[in-house]
């Protein structure tokens, strides 16, 4: 990817999701791997929550790029995870020189087709956390599609992490309108033909919402390497952040 190694890395979020959802694998990417991390919210999400989210994957990156200009001229990384991947994929086409390292998590794009970019079984889930009315049903939808952790039977840990999911909703609302304007970009979305980099693709096999054969048809596209984790689900960083920096240490250093 990149013979200099970065030290300053910005993070962004997928669907519906914001920065502080990256939880404590931002936190050991801190401590483990000295990073200093930088984070912006997507348009409509997080601190950005009262704005419409944009309807194309262009259109929200140039929001983001805006707020992020001119604030960094050290050399910078990029993670991104599922849409917000959309987004970085983007910006490296559009701003070649912005970054110089990138880690794309579990993303997608019309290279694939609808049903490996939203497999077919998690559809009763979307449908749920679209349809609901209580947060905490929606939530704990999402966290049924997006993970496979293994909570360990009268652990509770699942009621742990919806009760953090439900207090960052609470400080920053999330509707309906703007969740769909964010599939509705996604599903238009084609990647740049070229980057003037090679991100590093990782996925998991044991996705349930978007299937790894995204990741590796990206990776495949741009001639960037592609790592799987055996079973973690789609939100990589909550299931298993130990393996996601160890991953990192052991490709980035």
């Amino acid at each position: 990817m990149t013979e200099e190694k970065i030290h300053h890395w910005l993070f962004l979020r997928g669907l519906s999701r914001e920065q502080a959802h990256w939880g404590e694998f931002a936190r050991g990417c801190r401590e483990q791997l000295g990073w200093q991390c930088h984070f912006l919210d997507l348009p409509g999400f997080g601190d950005q929550h009262p704005l419409n989210s944009p309807l194309t994957i262009p259109a929200i990156r140039q929001q983001v790029a805006e707020r992020f200009s001119g604030e960094h001229t050290r050399p910078m990384g990029i993670v991104a995870l599922s849409l917000g991947g959309m987004v970085a994929l983007d910006w490296l086409a559009a701003d070649p020189q912005r970054f110089h390292a990138a880690v794309l998590i579990n993303s997608s794009s019309r290279l694939s087709p609808w049903y490996q970019r939203l497999q077919v079984s998690q559809v009763r889930h979307v449908a749920k956390a679209l349809l609901s009315t209580k947060p905490v049903d929606q939530e704990r939808a999402i966290l049924n599609m997006v993970s496979n952790r293994d909570w360990g039977s009268g652990a509770k840990q699942d009621d742990l992490v919806l009760e953090q999911w439900l207090n960052i909703r609470h400080c920053h609302p999330i509707t309906k309108a703007n969740t769909l304007r964010q599939l509705f970009a996604a599903s238009r979305f084609r990647p740049p033909a070229t980057l003037p980099l090679s991100p590093l693709f990782i996925t998991s096999y044991g996705d349930r919402m978007v299937s790894w054969k995204c990741s590796a048809e990206l990776a495949k596209h741009y001639g960037g390497q592609l790592i799987a984790h055996p079973d973690a689900g789609h939100d990589l960083p909550l299931d298993d952040p130990g393996w996601l920096i160890d991953c990192l240490r052991q490709r980035l250093s």
